[in-house]
């Protein structure tokens, strides 16, 4: 027996810091990682909500409920892609940013600068989002970003257009092997993107980092 696909509209959830505008001079599109609720990573972001700035964090379409502590409100993850399956998950989450972007956009000056990062697995979903084509950005911030096995990391770069990336990443113990950025940054020269790498080494890697390691204009 086969499982048949069958699509159907889905409601998706996301977040904003900031409000559109015509006081907007800068979206970022923030992909979160693997079992990271959207809200802490809003929490590590507060830092970059300025006036200026409109920052849009998306919630992968695929929810679940995260092991309670015991303390406050259950947590919620959200996972960009399922095990075994990848297609149909990438091909949704391209229509739903796409459509989110298209919606956001909208509201905001044409001449916005546009910022998309993404976190572990959301480094791999913005990557793939982004190879479309049907989103226009002008960077690209790849944070401990781990590719599943499933997507072919160099052809989904090399379909991205010619934009500058960063490649942050860290050399704490405790990460994944995949997060480690040069490798990343090798397969980003292959593809003829203007790239750079920068290491956060002191600590627990946090997004809050950005805001002294990226420039932010």
């Amino acid at each position: 027996m086969q499982p048949i696909t069958f699509t159907t509209p889905r409601t998706a959830r996301y977040y904003l810091l900031g409000e559109s505008g015509p006081a907007i001079q800068q979206v970022w599109f923030c992909l979160h990682g693997e079992n990271q609720p959207v809200p802490e990573l809003v929490a590590q972001l507060v830092a970059l909500d300025t006036p200026e700035r409109l920052l849009v964090l998306p919630e992968a379409l695929s929810r679940y409920g995260l092991p309670s502590d015991g303390q406050g409100p259950r947590r919620i993850g959200a996972d960009w892609f399922a095990v075994g399956d990848l297609m149909p998950d990438l091909t949704d989450l391209s229509n739903y940013l796409d459509s989110l972007a298209a919606e956001v956009l909208a509201a905001c000056p044409p001449d916005v600068t546009i910022t998309v990062l993404g976190c572990g697995h959301g480094g791999a979903a913005a990557a793939r989002w982004l190879a479309g084509q049907r989103t226009h950005y002008d960077r690209l911030i790849l944070y401990a970003a781990v590719f599943p096995p499933e997507i072919d990391r160099r052809a989904t770069l090399k379909a991205l257009p010619t934009r500058p990336v960063t490649v942050i990443a860290t050399t704490i113990d405790s990460y994944k092997l995949e997060a480690d950025g040069r490798a990343l940054l090798d397969d980003l020269d292959e593809a003829g993107l203007p790239a750079r790498l920068q290491y956060v080494s002191e600590g627990p890697v946090t997004l809050a980092a950005l805001g002294s390691t990226t420039p932010l204009r």
